[in-house]
């Protein structure tokens, strides 16, 4: 069987280094880090990645949405929310479908949003979810974070992957 492409194993082109994915998932992770250890101290962490990036003003708006978006995925999922360590280079299948949803929010891609929120969360406060997601993508986007396009090929393999079996933290 040959292999797929470089772009389709990097399932959606996800650069550690550009700047809206990196702190989406760095302030994200220190989020599902704090309500998974109950360590508060997570949470601090999530604020200095945010404010060392931007104004306080902007700061706070943002954390308020990360806030919120991590409560209401992980209170509307259909199984434990895989997530890695804030200082991971990769992102498990849990993260690349996340990075969908919040990209389907910010271009108001509806079929995207849905497909990708369709292998995380149950239909039961779905659109609580939705409307969490949509919420943060905006915040970013008010701020100036775009989240690169992800392209219906790398959707799919994303929705291929395996689930991460436990969250290693």
């Amino acid at each position: 069987m040959p292999l797929p492409s470089p772009a389709v194993a990097r399932p959606v082109g996800y650069h550690v280094d550009a700047p809206a994915e990196n702190l989406l998932f760095s302030v994200y992770r220190c989020w599902m880090a704090g309500f998974a250890t109950g360590d508060a101290a997570c949470w601090d962490i999530a604020w200095e990645a945010l404010a060392k990036e931007m104004p306080e003003d902007n700061a706070k708006p943002l954390f308020g949405e990360f806030h919120h978006f991590a409560r209401t995925l992980r209170a509307h999922a259909t199984t434990e929310i895989g997530w890695r360590p804030a200082a991971c280079r990769a992102l498990c299948r849990d993260e690349c479908l996340i990075l969908a949803m919040v990209d389907a929010a910010q271009r108001e891609d509806r079929v995207q949003l849905l497909t990708a929120a369709s292998h995380l969360l149950r239909s039961e406060g779905l659109q609580r979810a939705l409307d969490a997601t949509t919420a943060l993508a905006k915040a970013m986007a008010r701020v100036g974070l775009f989240i690169a396009p992800v392209s219906a090929g790398a959707l799919d393999v994303m929705m291929r992957m395996k689930p991460p079996s436990a969250t290693a933290h």
